[in-house]
């Protein structure tokens, strides 16, 4: 059971309006304290499903087995965690929050891997390239269902540096994500999921490699003037929030681990919506492990996601951009990240078959990847 004490109202699956959001002009004092909210509630919240110090915090967890693939060397452990509408009421009431307070049930996968460049699995590179540097354009690659992204926003962070949860954390990135997946077509309409993502790193030298990404849902962002997708006429806006860490332990192997609480927001019950995610949110590791692999072979034996320090660096001081298909005319870019989905509404507003009687395949297809990872 978990306490209020320990959660807050910032990595919530209500999200956060524009309004709250840092300005495009915002100093990096400023960004350095909106930074420092989001990872003092999103560090212990993901470490108590793979606890670095205290075996008890796992306790938190309920076990939902363990899944393997022929593509993943690793076996992928489901980990559940709900919050009740009691103990959001509290956090909502103590901070003046008009929001959903449905129970809010997270589904995370925690999977270990070795650190290489071969089948099965992946190399640290590949990892930090493709989930820290270029996380909305891996999933466009991976992930058939996501198939529109655009960078609607992206804030200068150079320089900024801070303690949290007992290390010291630099490389920010943070930028406003929209990203569409398709879920079910043509019963159910796409939906559409505007995020804010921060992104930071463990200060090189001062311990083992670390990254993390959070991503908390924007849902009113399609009345911001850099909207795009989310203004589109007909967008179906939709909820996540996530928070992934990706680490190195001290066996030198590499730590995977995604938390992602979703609502589809159409007719389908939210309890559905949970079994169908609980269902699906492993399936991103093996899918990521054979995207890579592929990858990999057409470079040479080297993923072309594998960038050299210097391709690194430049990935990280400019905007990421991809094309994915929004609609059979447009066109969209991208920037980094998105999560999962199950099968919702109809297209026309009226509940149709395949919502009403959700498939596990279409469950899954409705992933992106972090189901969303």
């Amino acid at each position: 059971m978990s306490t209020t004490t320990e959660l807050g109202p910032l990595v919530r699956r209500w999200g956060l309006p524009v309004k709250q959001l840092p300005s495009a002009t915002a100093s990096p004092d400023e960004l350095k304290a909106f930074f420092a909210s989001i990872l003092k509630e999103a560090l212990p919240f993901i470490d108590s499903a793979a606890p670095k110090t205290s075996p008890d915090a796992k306790k938190l967890w309920k076990s939902k087995g363990a899944k393997s693939s022929s593509d993943s060397d690793a076996k992928v452990d489901v980990l559940e965690r709900r919050i009740s509408a009691k103990e959001l009421q509290a956090i909502a009431s103590k901070h003046g929050i008009k929001a959903d307070t449905d129970e809010e049930t997270w589904a995370t996968r925690l999977s270990v891997h070795e650190d290489a460049a071969k089948k099965g699995t992946a190399s640290w590179d590949e990892f930090e390239h493709s989930f820290r540097l270029e996380h909305a354009k891996t999933e466009m690659a991976f992930t058939p269902n996501v198939i529109a992204a655009n960078e609607a926003q992206r804030w200068d962070c150079a320089g900024i540096e801070l303690e949290e949860g007992g290390q010291l954390w630099d490389r920010f990135q943070f930028v406003v994500e929209e990203m569409r997946h398709k879920i079910g077509r043509p019963f159910l309409k796409d939906r559409t999921f505007p995020v804010l993502q921060v992104s930071c790193a463990v200060k090189e030298g001062t311990g083992a490699p670390e990254f993390v990404v959070v991503s908390i849902p924007v849902p009113d962002f399609g009345t911001s003037d850099k909207a795009s997708l989310s203004k589109e006429k007909g967008a179906q806006t939709a909820f996540y929030v996530s928070i992934e860490r990706i680490r190195k332990l001290e066996n030198g192997k590499i730590e995977w681990l995604l938390g992602t609480a979703s609502d589809a927001a159409g007719i389908l019950p939210l309890w559905i919506q949970d079994i169908a995610l609980l269902d699906i949110v492993w399936k991103d590791v093996p899918m990521f492990l054979s995207w890579i692999a592929k990858e990999r072979g057409k470079s040479d034996g080297k993923a072309t996601t594998a960038a050299d320090p210097d391709a690194k660096k430049e990935t990280e001081q400019q905007p990421q951009v991809t094309t994915g298909v929004a609609t059979d005319t447009t066109q969209a870019v991208t920037g980094p990240d998105a999560h999962g989905t199950v099968p919702e509404a109809a297209a026309d507003g009226e509940p149709s078959k395949a919502a009403e009687e959700p498939r596990v395949e279409t469950a899954a297809e409705a992933t992106d990847g972090n189901a969303k990872a």
